[in-house]
């Protein structure tokens, strides 16, 4: 049989003030995996790339499953995904829309650091991770986060951003202009699929949030803030995907130029 795509698309990401000593920076992004079968060849495929993945940091950004009744085959197969990966820095993760109550509990044991609304600093290398957790029945605790993130010393040479890094996980999209007020240099998020059926070139015909469907997935850009839609790895409703292949992003990070233009709205910089 012939192999399937790849599903890892290595991209470098440049940012002007990323601290020197994390240029080269590694990070692979896992989102929307919605598992509801432990024998399935994608997972074999996730399990197999990673595997042999150099990477430093590790995000997930939530449903790992899609409806109740899930959560054995989503807790067997993110173990054995979990089981293989070597990240330098760490495994960090938050929970979308479609994770149960009994889910979170479950995965709470696994070697990630899950930021339910909450806040993580590294200090050897400089990166702060923030998570958003989403709940169907409530809204996110935004204004913990912003506390969080509040009163850090600044960098000795006057430049705020300077010396560390500012990454925010998040299932939604939607709070790329609360990352942007926060600071957050790069942000994380699934949850649209990239419209999993697409019209030919691309055009997404829905993708479950408010955002307009230019939106749909990319490196999208507010302020000085990137955000990364990945299409994600799995499927809702029905297992099919039409001119919207699954995704797992690896970003390299580099000092340079941002993508795009500072802009009060909300722009597609590079659509994928």
């Amino acid at each position: 049989s012939a192999m399937p795509r790849m599903l890892t698309q290595r991209m470098t990401l440049s940012l002007p003030h990323l601290p020197p000593r994390l240029a080269g920076l590694r990070i692979a992004h896992l989102t929307d995996l919605h598992i509801h079968r432990t024998e399935r060849q994608r997972h074999r495929q996730i399990i197999h790339e990673m595997s042999t993945a150099e990477v430093d940091l590790i995000l997930f950004t939530g449903d790992y499953m899609s409806k109740p009744g899930d959560e054995d085959a989503a807790v067997e197969v993110m173990r054995q995904i979990i089981d293989v990966l070597q990240p330098r820095l760490g495994t960090y993760g938050v929970f979308g829309n479609h994770d149960s109550d009994d889910l979170v509990q479950r995965l709470a044991d696994l070697p990630v650091t899950w930021l339910n609304d909450g806040y993580c600093h590294q200090a050897d290398p400089n990166i702060e991770l923030v998570g958003v957790h989403t709940d169907r029945r409530k809204a996110p605790d935004v204004l913990s986060l912003i506390h969080a993130c509040k009163d850090k010393p600044p960098a000795t040479n006057g430049d705020s951003k300077a010396g560390r890094l500012r990454l925010m996980l998040s299932h939604l999209p939607t709070f790329l202009p609360t990352a942007a007020d926060m600071g957050v240099d790069l942000m994380f998020s699934g949850h649209t699929h990239g419209g999993q059926c697409r019209l030919p070139r691309g055009f997404a015909l829905v993708n479950s949030t408010d955002l307009p469907l230019r939106l749909t997935s990319g490196l999208l850009r507010h302020k000085n803030t990137i955000c990364l839609v990945s299409r994600g790895l799995g499927e809702v409703h029905m297992p099919i995907r039409a001119f919207c292949p699954p995704h797992l992003p690896v970003y390299t990070l580099r000092v340079g130029p941002m993508h795009g233009q500072f802009t009060h709205r909300i722009e597609n910089v590079l659509p994928w």
